[in-house]
């Protein structure tokens, strides 16, 4: 490993926040000065943009490649941290401003709404759009929601079901924005660290700030429920993400480590009538490597449970959701073992931020009363959702092209890079995990031409 210190600084300006899209075919950077968008499955760049040259922005929330909503930040922020701005990229203009009277804290946006998140309460908008020309802004309030203090930003969306942190410490409330229906359930005992829902919107994931434990939850019947483990020691779990099928569950945490959980259930191995002794030809007596799908257990092994049975006909409550290719809530969340350890794992790149990794000075000098002299720590610029300082790392996403067996890691500061890991059986019958490769997103990625 190269530990020379560079001469200078990398002139490429640093990686603020990194937010993949609903539906995961784009992510997008907020910068120090400005915003880039990026094809997820290839990393190639799509949209570079400052609204304000050298200023910087802290969350970017694209909808596709015309419209974002922003908000600035960093050491030199594009706008009051307070408010929300709605974008037109291809126009380059800004079509509204919102001032919440607060810090922002996070924001996502779907086709349907754009979700501002504060610190002890989120806020529904719903679009309008212009009927000659179909473009659209953002339109009216649809609702408030108060929430425990949320730090982290934690916000989940797909289609009508929202899932936000409870009023309470440790809960989670989801809600249906187009009946007002609302389920609230505890789901830790401490604050909240991170939480996912399946693309489906059945089926939700949490981590507490000890990060130790990760459960899943039915959002139509949240009693049904089952836990995953990660590990035994204390971690701050940065990224949760279901697999567009929900077959797989992955986590990335400040270890350096990407979790996978195989949630498909056991199923029995085909039945075949048994031929008469005579006809009998010899056998083995191990099942065939592709005889089961695979989960993993609190042992570590990546074999079925021997004997588990499987209820392959869903509640009444839950048939509307899983298609055929997923596996139903009742066989998954009563077939996975409590306490059930990742059916693989591999480290991801966090990188080698340095401790100013802003680009600031680390430290500065000031004349105390006595007429010493005294240095001063320069400590980063706070970022929504990072309330600790440190650059964004683990943002994971999976591929919707990718038949749940591919998927990628991102992340910023002064290092940001962009990842891919692929699963593949394995002989078992589980699966493995492999990465396929990375880039450094920010630098050059064509030569010039001469």
């Amino acid at each position: 490993m190269d530990i020379r210190r560079p001469i200078r600084d990398s002139a490429e300006p640093k990686v603020l926040s990194v937010a993949f899209n609903n539906d995961c075919t784009r992510f997008a950077c907020g910068m120090e000065d400005g915003l880039r968008v990026f094809r997820a499955k290839d990393c190639i760049r799509t949209i570079k943009e400052a609204p304000r040259p050298g200023h910087g922005l802290a969350i970017v929330e694209a909808l596709d490649d015309r419209y974002a909503a922003l908000v600035g930040g960093g050491r030199l922020p594009n706008s009051s941290p307070n408010k929300l701005e709605f974008w037109d990229l291809v126009e380059k203009k800004k079509l509204k401003e919102l001032n919440f009277g607060e810090p922002i804290v996070a924001v996502r946006v779907t086709a349907k709404y754009c979700i501002v998140v504060l610190v002890d309460r989120s806020i529904s908008l719903e679009y309008a759009k212009d009927t000659n020309t179909g473009a659209i802004n953002l339109g009216s309030v649809k609702g408030l929601y108060k929430t425990a203090s949320n730090p982290f930003g934690l916000c989940c969306i797909r289609g009508d079901a929202l899932a936000l942190p409870g009023e309470t410490p440790g809960q989670v409330q989801v809600l249906t924005l187009s009946s007002k229906d609302k389920k609230v359930f505890k789901a830790h005992e401490g604050d909240l660290r991170q939480m996912a829902m399946s693309k489906d919107g059945t089926i939700i994931a949490t981590a507490s700030r000890q990060g130790t434990i990760i459960r899943i939850f039915s959002t139509t019947d949240p009693t049904k429920s089952t836990e995953l483990r990660r590990g035994l020691e204390s971690a701050s779990i940065w990224g949760l993400a279901f697999s567009p099928s929900s077959q797989f569950l992955a986590s990335t945490s400040d270890k350096g480590t990407l979790h996978i959980w195989d949630l498909r259930p056991p199923r029995a191995p085909e039945t075949h009538a048994r031929p008469p002794p005579n006809q009998r030809k010899g056998s083995s007596t191990g099942r065939g490597g592709h005889d089961y799908d695979t989960i993993s257990h609190a042992s570590g092994s990546s074999s079925p449970l021997p004997g588990t049975a499987v209820n392959t006909v869903p509640p009444p409550d839950l048939r509307h959701a899983p298609p055929a290719t997923a596996p139903s809530l009742g066989s998954m969340l009563s077939g996975l073992a409590k306490g059930t350890r990742s059916s693989t794992s591999i480290e991801f790149t966090i990188g080698s931020d340095p401790p100013n990794w802003q680009g600031q000075p680390r430290y500065t000098s000031t004349t105390l009363p006595n007429g010493q002299t005294a240095k001063l720590k320069v400590d980063n610029v706070a970022v929504p959702g990072r309330p600790d300082g440190k650059p964004p790392k683990g943002v994971l996403a999976w591929d919707p092209e990718g038949g749940d067996r591919r998927l990628w890691v991102v992340g910023g500061g002064a290092d940001a890079k962009w990842e891919v890991f692929e699963l593949a059986d394995d002989v078992t019958g589980g699966v493995k995990i492999g990465s396929t490769g990375f880039r450094n997103y920010l630098t050059r990625q064509f030569p010039e031409k001469s």
